[in-house]
């Protein structure tokens, strides 16, 4: 058990939160360290002379912040936090020589850099005030937003410009989410394998991780009921249309049993569809089936090209407000100029044309993987950016990581997109696959780095020595 004891004269009303603060002080100036045993509730309110019921309401908060863990019949723990070393599917630094397919980007050519040059040369001749001189974006934005709008709307997606937000991107539209459908100390669910930056997301605002098991079509409807009747959940995070790190597509009757159960029980859907225009045919969003209920994002990093960090939020009518405040101080407004630029191309044509360049690119490299990777297991869309491939038993995803980077191909692990650190039984998961991503680097890189991916998985029943 720990030696470390609160200054009871630092207590001031209401007690239960001055308490939940120097514990947090004290496990972020190390006093507590992860793993060390709490003083016992009737211990803690002997020794500082406040009662029970206040020792268990602090600790059942820091529990649901993520500080402390709970064990039946074994006391109250100090958790082990990656708040400060939250690990990344890609690789921080580059080095000379590597092809790195640990980053998901979008296939890139020249045709790229000519129609971003002739873009600005064509805003450039035909500035706005707002766009030079406005600093609210209500201003800046207003006929911005009905093109977006427009523009949605010949996808298939309904959106109403009062309820509709232009973001630097798909992260800060999730943040303003979270931020808006689950306070503090609430709950929400995600899918068990998710976009990589949600698990991190949620620590830092304060907000409980919960997570649903998923089959080859997605979430599995019963495990997120049974998730809203035991956790009260605020919200569901979900990628439905290839967005998710295993590509997949839920097919109209998974959806709709998905918003049956959100309404029941009056939760939140906050839809990550950042590659949906990429889908052909693809089956209609969780927005266009519910738009009372569902936070729609998508962005454009991805689809159109890297450097245009912009994206879109529509948010339910009853949230706009709240979500709009959230946005205004995490990020005050989307840069102007690049909103400027893709309003341009949506007008023009450009966005559609480089959207379908994007799909056929990348249904040409999935061809390509097949083709290299025949006679391997592995799960992908034809127009997804990535594949997602579960490795042989011989193989440990850490040692297959770094023999792929011995060779100067990096690949992402799967631990960055896993949602929960341990199974319902306690046990630490693992899912042993690796993600790859298809676009970042030309075709003859993407072949050589396929054959060195596929050298490794033919290795046999013997995986290769280790070389120093």
């Amino acid at each position: 058990m720990t030696n470390w004891w609160p200054d009871p004269a630092k207590l001031k009303r209401p007690v239960y939160k001055t308490l939940q603060g120097l514990i947090i002080d004290a496990i972020d100036a190390g006093d507590l360290q992860p793993g060390d045993r709490m003083p016992t509730h009737r211990d803690f309110a002997y020794k500082l002379n406040i009662s029970v019921q206040t020792v268990s309401r602090t600790y059942d908060a820091l529990c649901k912040l993520g500080y402390l863990a709970g064990e039946v019949g074994r006391g109250t723990y100090v958790r082990y936090r990656e708040t400060t070393d939250t690990p990344m599917p890609f690789l921080p630094n580059r080095q000379e020589g590597l092809i790195d397919l640990s980053m998901l980007k979008p296939v890139t050519s020249s045709q790229h850099y000519d129609t971003m040059q002739k873009g600005l040369e064509e805003l450039s001749r035909d500035f706005t005030k707002d766009l030079v001189q406005s600093f609210r974006p209500e201003e800046a934005f207003r006929e911005h937003i009905k093109i977006a709008c427009r523009w949605l709307k010949f996808h298939h997606i309904h959106a109403d410009p009062s309820h509709t937000t232009y973001t630097n991107g798909a992260i800060p539209a999730l943040v303003a989410s979270i931020m808006s459908a689950a306070p503090p100390g609430s709950t929400i669910c995600a899918e068990e394998v998710s976009f990589h930056s949600i698990r991190p997301l949620c620590e830092y605002l304060g907000v409980r991780l919960e997570t649903a098991g998923m089959d080859k079509e997605g979430l599995i409807p019963e495990q997120f009921e049974a998730l809203c009747q035991n956790h009260s959940i605020r919200a569901l995070v979900i990628s439905p249309t290839v967005s998710n790190p295993r590509a997949y597509v839920m097919g109209n009757t998974r959806r709709q049993e998905i918003i049956d159960i959100a309404k029941r029980n009056d939760v939140f859907i906050i839809e990550n569809d950042v590659l949906g225009t990429l889908i052909k045919n693809a089956p209609p969003t969780l927005h266009q089936l519910d738009p009372e209920r569902v936070f729609y994002i998508t962005s454009f990093s991805k689809t159109i090209m890297p450097g245009l960090r912009v994206g879109l939020l529509i948010t339910p009518p009853s949230m706009y407000i709240v979500t709009k405040n959230r946005h205004l101080v995490t990020n005050w407004m989307a840069n102007p100029l690049t909103v400027d630029l893709l309003t341009h191309w949506f007008d023009n044509g450009t966005a559609d044309h480089l959207i379908s360049w994007q799909a056929r690119a990348l249904q040409q490299r999935q061809k390509l993987a097949a083709r290299l990777l025949k006679g391997h297991s592995y799960l992908n869309h034809k127009s997804a950016p990535h594949i997602w491939i579960p490795l042989p038993k011989i193989w440990q995803e850490s040692e297959f990581v770094e023999r792929a980077r011995k060779n100067n191909v990096a690949i992402a692990g799967s631990l960055p997109f896993i949602m929960a650190e341990h199974s319902n039984e306690g046990d630490p998961i693992k899912l042993n696959s690796v993600r790859v991503a298809l676009g970042p680097c030309s075709e003859e890189q993407l072949t050589h780095a396929l054959n060195v991916i596929a050298a490794l998985l033919g290795a046999g029943s013997e995986k290769p020595l280790p070389m120093f």
